[in-house]
């Protein structure tokens, strides 16, 4: 179980509805952490030294609306502080701010399309994708069950031990967030069978050998070797086995598909590239997931995570 003490709510100034701040508050008051609300906003024109006046009467206005959504949260018991920044580009003042407030987990509006069912991922989301160091929730205006469900999407069987203890952080902060809210965590796993691999790339001409024995046997070989890997990460995170899913197919397609069969409120992924899926939050395949997934999602970096993704 993950220890969350902190967390930083991003706010945007130009909003009308604020579901990050919602849900970050249950949050915390169910598992008693503090809240940090933060504003970074930026104005052509102020950042010259003449407009050192005007930059401040901003920077108060901003703080000022933030105490009067900060007033209802701290009602409820829980510590809520704010602040202000500004900051061009406005991704760099986030991360600035991320960096110095060491918080445990950074929770951030992205805005729904609801004719479409899409999220519209900005250039600051992306940024802050790459280049946020804490867990960061990318929340929709959607509201949590009454017991949160999680998924935690996993893919074991690296060679390298850092993929490894990524897919160990993400079941236990899918296991965190279920649990501090009441709910179930699940996990998936989607991968291509390597027999299959192997099969359409000797039909295709190329000089490779298919193993022995039938495709079957070899695919269900296989699948029995994932779920005891899957189940050596996700079942000591006190993940059910009963709650542990492999998929035949990419992840793309599937953890959509998945996280509606389980009515998922947050799916939990990593944001490195690693085994087959690469550039999986970069281009065509970031868009793919983040726009159409049904619900938040929580982006979980490695341990030694400094500055960037590895690419």
């Amino acid at each position: 179980m993950k220890r969350v003490k902190n967390i930083l709510v991003i706010v945007d100034p130009t909003a009308t509805t604020h579901p990050a701040l919602e849900k970050a508050g249950q949050l915390a008051k169910r598992i008693g952490a503090r809240l940090e609300l933060f504003i970074c906003d930026y104005r052509a024109g102020l950042e010259v030294p003449a407009a050192e006046g005007a930059r401040a009467s901003l920077l108060e206005h901003r703080r000022a609306a933030l105490e009067q959504l900060a007033a209802p949260i701290r009602h409820t018991g829980v510590d809520v502080t704010v602040d202000a920044a500004f900051h061009n580009p406005l991704h760099e003042g986030l991360l600035l701010k991320i960096a110095k407030s060491r918080a445990d987990l950074i929770v951030k509006d992205t805005h729904y399309h609801n004719l479409v069912r899409r999220t519209l991922v900005t250039n600051t989301d992306w940024h802050l994708i790459r280049g946020c160091q804490s867990p960061l929730l990318l929340v929709k205006p959607t509201h949590w069950s009454s017991a949160l469900r999680t998924l935690a999407a996993v893919d074991p069987g690296h060679a390298a031990d850092k993929a490894a203890a990524l897919d160990h952080e993400i079941c236990e902060w899918g296991v965190t967030l279920a649990t501090s809210m009441h709910g179930e965590a699940y996990a998936v796993h989607a991968y291509f069978p390597g027999a299959l691999l192997i099969t359409t790339a000797a039909t295709s001409g190329m000089p490779m050998a298919i193993a022995t024995g039938t495709e079957q046997d070899l695919i269900e070989q296989e699948r029995q070797l994932r779920l005891k890997l899957v189940q050596e990460i996700t079942t000591p995170c006190g993940i059910a086995p009963e709650h542990t899913r492999l998929m035949l197919g990419t992840a793309v397609e599937l953890l959509t598909e998945e996280a509606e069969r389980v009515r998922a409120d947050i799916v939990v992924m990593g944001a490195v590239s690693r085994s087959r899926l690469k550039n999986i939050f970069i281009g065509n395949t970031a868009e793919r997931v983040l726009d159409h997934m049904p619900c938040d999602v929580l982006i979980v970096k490695p341990l030694d995570f400094a500055t960037d993704l590895p690419f």
